[in-house]
Parts: structure tokens; C-alpha cells; sequence
């Protein structure tokens, strides 16, 4: 599968703890945010029964206090939560999710669509009457543009090729023209864009009509077209504003078409090919859109981008008062200005908070799960189970499940990184070194009482409710619980009887004396220990003030050491903190033994069981790739679970998965920690909050047109 390390989703963060606020509920659901006068009118049902009517004044604006900036702001080149929560307020896709079902992707700027039985085409209608900020009509031209932009920029940003979305695209089409699926290196320039132009994946058949021509067909496909990446922006808006930021001599770019001529697709395709100019073998120009520091009138959606200001991580949107108003036209941005601000102190925000409720301003912060008992009641959030709040005028929302998984990966090969040569030991290439290790830690204790009750333990890599429906199986139970006495047993049977077969990464058997597992002693003395031990270390990292994972690797350790102690084994377990990016580059080059997901915990790309996976589980991922689990069977259910998804054969990609899952909880292939929860905090003058796990995962972005 794809390797993809750098963006901030998939690999995302365990601090943070803002719910998503995502759509409207649709579709015969009730919603009150769309009333024309500036005070809505709520209900309220008290305890005699009685319902009394209270006017509630819309804010004008409301302001979100983060703890991280933004990367890029286009759509089709950023792949971070921040940039996420800007963009779906302004750009919208072809589909977009169903109130709060993160199964239910439904048309959205797309009237209708029909996806062929092959999977190789789907066929699409736009709404008519569209338009974007700028006053440019929605037609198939836009989507065109749109699509084809993404195909070309190739997930080239400044910071390099290849780190952005475009492959969740690419992966149904050519996949050689996309360097994060082939690998590769890719030569840009005009030749570049002719091929990816030349796989047709869209063909416009009327103003308003296309079809999208589909190589490898991909059963997630509406999933692919209903998120951030897809989003269809304004062809004109963008085409003047980045020919113009491109042709400043200060760019030093020496573009091929600096004045776009002829009809509407030959200016696209000159515009494709200026972009090409701007590569090298560092990255791709930035776009105007990507810091739209004079704002940006590209989108059709609730919202505008007024302003950027680089320098103070500040960013204005303002109601588009012209918004088409959704597919059921009830959405009506009622609060007028929204204010992403940086700020990165806790304390900060937290009084920022607290003032903004005393005065009735509007606003929303960012609150780490460290912080939680900041603005939350403990007794109530652990006795009960909810999250009341302990400041007047502000209220808790949640806690909410996401498409995320926390996990500690058990690499078998692990390498000297000062020699590049293996390490002779390899204890988690043995079964009982690595139910041992999964048997030393009691996560539900530090849940409630290191994570502050803020997530479910972990049955196994998938979360729940993520689609289809039945890939999460909560039958499907790990090898393994916190047990010492068990630890005890499998320790010792590994030190008596050490394995002698090593496989390498590749699968190939490794000949006698590469390997060895031999620790401690082969029989115990007549007091009941190793005489003379054979020493050995197995080093587990963290991330640097990674308090929750700080705790289970130390509670793991002090378990495992206390049986070695009571033995004299001579084996030592080390707990080491590193910064994320030292980790990182260890971890995915198979240099430590083991390290807890907090810098790159998974959180969906986009909400499909095989996203998950393909990189956690399948032979050669992400994450088994620097391990080399060598499971043969593991690769023959993800061939399995990659047929079903092409055929659209849904009960065939769930029996796969289910079948992935229950080998990988058998063979604990990884400790699963925590199923992390989100929250959000803000002030109680703002309503109308909705969360939809397949938007977002992490927790920052919100869909401020359902605020009011």
C-alpha cells in the first residue's frame, strides 16, 4: 500500500480533544438554524411536563481558539485537520455526509449518481442554479478542473512530492502516475499532465452531466469523492489568482503560458502545465488558495475565506450570504464571522474561555485530554459518565467516538541503526514474548485513571461503527489480558525453550546464527533462578509528555522486569520518551523493538475498514513493513478483502476484514490500547451541534453554518 508519513491525519495526535461539529441532520429531521430573524425560538420540555418557548440571540461571530495552525488551505493540496476545518465551511464536494451517519454518503452539489455494476464508471448529475462566491456557475467544467487539479499537483505541496491526498484519488486510476502508490520518482512537465489527462476519468457528456471513468474499481468510492480532496472549486477564481502569484519575478518561475488563451479546457490544460513549471525535485509552487491571505471566493459553500494573516495564524470566514443552502436548502450560516485564532497555551485558551462566557461572546477552544478536569467535573464525568461543565456559560458536548485507533506495533526485525545489520535479538519474533508484553499492562486501569476515562479499550484495529457495517466485530476478542501470572509462564518457556526459526522481512528464512533468543538460562538453579543469566534489553519508546502512553509502557515494563527479577533472567525491559520525530524516523525504519502510537496514532484517511487495514495489517504496509510479520495467510485475506472491495461485493470485504482482525488479535501482532473519545468545549450560547465521526476524525474541524 501507500507509505505516507508527513501529513497530520492518518498520522494524527492523541492531545487534542475538540469534536467535530458536522452536519445538519437531513432529510426530515428538524432543523431550526435556517429562521430569518436574528433570535431563535427553542423549546423546552421541564420536569412537570410543562414546555416553555425562550428567544435565543444568534452571535454574530464566534471565535475558535486552537492549539495548531494551519498547512495549506486548498483543497486540493491540503491534507491537515486545521486546513480541513476551514475548508468544508467554504468548499463543498460532489457528495458530503448524512447528518450525523458516517455511513451515509449522500449527493451534495451532485443532484444524483449511479455507480455502473462493473464499478468502472459513475455517472453524475450536478444541481442546477449553483454558484460560487465569485458568481461562476457549478457545471461539469468545474468538476473537471477540479478533479484533473488533483491528479496533476500529484500531493505536491512546497514541502515535497507526494505528501498531500492525491492518491486517495490516484488509487483508481493509473496508479504508476502517483508518487506515494508507485514510489517513484515522476517527471514533471507538459508530457506529465497529457498522461494523466489522458486517463479520462472525467468526461464531461453536458453542462450539468459527467461521467467519471474508473480503472481500478474501489467499493469506498462514493467515501472517496465525499471529503476534502474532492472538494470542487471555482476554475476562473483559481486560474487568475495563481497565474497571477506564479508570474511575480520573485517567484523565479518561467512559466510556458503566463497569458491563458483559447477555449475554457485549453486554458485548463496550459493552466495544468504552468503548474508543472513550478516543480522540482524539492516540491511544487505554492497556490494562492493554500494561504488565500486576501480571502477566497472559490467555494459554493456557507462560507468565505475574508482574510488569512500569515504572521498571527489568524483566519476570517464570513457568511456567504448567496449560499445555494444544501441539498434540502436549509442551511443558512446564521452566525455572521468565524475566527480561527491561534493560540497555543492551554491556561490561554482556558481564560479566554471563561471571559467570553462572562461577557457573551461566542467561542470554542481547543482542550487536551491532559486538561480535561480544567473545565470538567471529575466526580460527575467518572461516576456518571458525563461531562458537565464547572464554568458557567460554557458547555461540554460528548464524549464521541472516532474513526481512530491507538496501538503499540511489535516490530520482529528490528535493525542496529548506527550498522544497518540486524539485531541477533528478536523477542517479539516469538509468540510468547509478545502475549507476554500484551499481558503485562492493564489498560482499563490507566484508561480511568492515566486517560482519564477519555476512550475505550481496544478489541482490535477497527473501530466502531466504521463502514461497511460488520466490519467491526466485537466478537473478535485479542489473545490476550492483563495477567502477571501468565506473563510469568510465557517468559519462562521462552527463556527455556528460545526458537530457532527467523524469518527475514522479505519472508525468506534467515540461516542459522543471524538469530538468536537465547536469554537468561535453559534451567533454573535449586533456589529457583538463573545462575549465571544471559543478559538482554528490549527498549520501548514514547513520545515526549505522552503521559498516557508513559504509563503503559512503564507499567509493561515493571511487569516484565519484576518476573525476570524473581528469576534473575538477566532481562531488562528500558521505557524511553523521544520527540515525535525522532520517533518516527526509528519506528518506520524497524530500529526499536516497540513504541506507542501517540505522534501517528491511525485515524481514518477517509471512513473504510480497508484504510485501516491495508496499512496496520496487510503484508508490506505502513507498519508491518518495517516489522515483517511474514503472515502468509494475512496476505491471502487481503487479496481476499481488495477482490470483494472491486467487486463490490460488501459481505465479501467484511468476511476478509473480520477474518484480518481475528488473525491479527490470534497472533497479537500489536497490543490495541484505546478507541481515543473527543469533546468539545464552548460557550452555552451557541447551539445547533452535530458530530459525524467520517468527518475529520480528530476532532478540531467544525461545521459552523449548523451553529446558530
Amino acid at each position: 500500500m501507500h507509505v505516507r508519513f508527513s501529513r497530520e491525519r492518518a498520522l494524527g495526535r492523541a492531545a487534542t480533544a475538540v469534536i467535530v461539529i458536522a452536519l445538519l441532520v437531513l432529510g426530515g429531521a428538524s432543523v431550526y438554524f435556517y429562521a430569518s430573524s436574528g433570535a431563535v425560538k427553542s423549546s423546552t420540555t421541564t420536569g412537570s411536563g410543562t414546555t416553555t418557548t425562550s428567544a435565543h440571540a444568534v452571535p454574530q461571530s464566534i471565535t475558535y481558539e486552537t492549539l495548531s495552525t494551519v498547512q495549506f488551505l486548498d483543497p486540493q493540496v491540503s491534507y491537515d485537520i486545521y486546513g480541513a476545518s476551514v475548508e468544508q465551511n467554504v468548499y463543498e464536494p460532489l457528495l458530503w455526509f448524512n447528518g450525523s451517519n458516517g455511513r451515509d454518503p449522500i449527493p451534495w452539489l451532485a443532484q444524483s449518481y449511479q455507480v455502473s455494476t462493473d464499478g468502472k464508471t459513475l455517472t453524475a448529475t450536478l444541481r442546477s442554479g449553483i454558484k460560487f462566491a465569485d458568481g461562476e456557475t457549478l457545471n461539469s467544467s468545474a468538476v473537471y478542473f477540479s478533479y484533473n487539479r488533483l491528479l496533476v499537483m500529484d500531493g505536491s505541496a512546497p514541502v515535497g512530492h507526494g505528501t498531500q491526498a492525491s492518491w486517495i484519488m490516484q488509487q483508481l486510476l493509473d496508479t504508476s502516475l502517483s508518487t506515494t502508490l508507485c514510489s517513484c520518482t515522476q517527471t514533471y512537465g507538459s508530457q506529465y499532465t497529457q498522461k494523466v489527462l489522458n486517463e479520462h476519468f472525467v468526461q464531461i457528456t453536458g453542462p450539468l452531466t459527467l461521467v467519471l471513468h474508473i480503472m481500478n474499481p474501489n467499493s469506498a468510492l462514493p467515501y472517496l469523492i465525499a471529503n476534502l480532496w474532492a472538494n470542487i472549486v471555482a476554475p476562473g477564481f483559481v486560474m487568475q489568482h495563481d497565474i497571477q502569484l506564479w508570474s511575480q519575478p520573485s517567484s523565479g518561475y518561467h512559466l510556458p503560458y503566463p497569458m491563458l488563451s483559447g477555449n475554457v479546457t485549453q486554458k485548463m490544460i496550459q493552466y495544468f502545465d504552468d503548474f508543472q513549471a513550478t516543480c522540482s525535485a524539492k516540491g511544487c509552487g505554492a497556490t494562492y488558495l493554500d494561504s488565500s491571505t486576501q480571502g477566497s471566493l472559490a467555494g459554493t459553500g456557507p462560507y468565505t475565506i475574508q482574510s488569512v494573516d500569515v504572521a498571527s495564524n489568524v483566519v476570517t470566514l464570513k457568511a456567504n450570504t448567496n449560499y445555494w443552502g444544501g441539498p434540502y436548502g436549509k442551511i443558512h450560516p446564521r452566525i455572521q464571522t468565524v475566527v480561527y485564532k491561534f493560540v497555543p497555551d492551554q491556561t490561554t485558551r482556558e481564560i479566554d474561555l471563561k471571559d467570553a462566557a462572562a461577557s457573551g461572546q461566542a467561542m470554542v477552544i481547543d482542550v487536551a485530554s491532559t486538561n480535561i478536569y480544567d473545565v470538567a467535573n471529575r466526580s460527575e464525568w467518572l461516576a456518571k459518565g458525563h461531562l458537565a461543565s464547572t464554568t458557567p456559560g460554557v458547555t461540554i458536548y460528548g464524549p464521541y467516538t472516532q474513526y481512530a485507533t491507538y496501538f503499540i506495533p511489535l516490530n520482529t526485525n528490528v535493525t542496529n541503526p548506527f550498522t544497518g545489520t540486524y539485531y541477533s535479538f528478536q523477542p517479539f519474533a516469538d509468540i510468547r514474548f509478545r502475549q507476554a508484553f500484551a499481558d503485562s499492562v492493564n489498560l482499563t486501569q490507566i484508561n480511568l485513571q492515566v486517560n482519564n476515562n477519555l476512550g475505550k479499550v481496544a478489541n482490535g484495529l477497527e473501530p466502531p461503527g466504521i463502514p461497511p457495517q460488520g466490519s467491526y466485530n466485537a466478537s473478535l476478542k485479542p489473545a490476550y489480558s492483563y495477567n502477571p501470572h501468565e506473563v510469568q509462564s510465557l517468559l519462562l518457556s521462552a527463556m527455556q525453550n528460545p526458537i530457532t526459526q527467523f524469518r527475514f522481512e522479505n519472508g525468506s528464512a534467515a540461516p542459522p546464527g543471524v538469530f538468536s533468543n537465547v536469554f537468561g538460562c535453559k534451567q533454573l538453579g535449586s533456589n529457583g533462578q538463573c545462575s549465571h543469566p544471559t543478559p538482554q534489553t528490549v527498549s520501548l519508546v514514547y513520545a515526549t509528555g505522552d503521559t498516557v502512553n508513559q504509563a503503559i509502557l512503564n507499567q509493561l515494563a515493571g511487569t516484565v522486569n519484576n518476573v525476570s527479577t524473581t528469576y534473575n533472567m538477566g532481562l531488562t525491559v528500558s521505557v524511553t520518551p523521544l520527540p515525535c520525530g525522532q520517533m518516527t524516523s526509528e519506528a518506520f525504519s524497524g530500529e526499536v523493538y516497540a513504541w506507542a502510537e501517540s505522534c501517528f496514532g491511525w485515524f481514518d484517511d477517509y471512513p473504510w475498514s480497508l484504510d485501516f487495514l491495508g496499512p496496520i495489517l496487510s503484508p508490506g504496509g505502513i507498519y508491518t513493513g518495517p516489522g515483517g510479520w511474514n503472515l502468509g495467510q494475512m496476505g491471502t485475506y487481503w487479496s481476499q478483502a481488495q477482490q470483494a472491495s472491486a467487486q463490490n461485493n460488501i459481505p465479501g470485504v467484511v468476511a476478509a476484514t473480520n477474518a484480518m482482525s481475528a488473525l491479527a488479535n490470534r497472533e497479537v501482532m500489536d497490543i490495541w490500547t484505546f478507541y481515543p473519545y473527543i469533546y468539545m468545549v464552548m460557550t452555552s450560547n451557541v447551539r445547533g451541534f452535530y458530530f459525524n465521526p467520517a468527518i475529520y476524525t480528530t476532532g478540531e474541524p467544525q461545521y459552523f453554518a449548523a451553529l446558530y
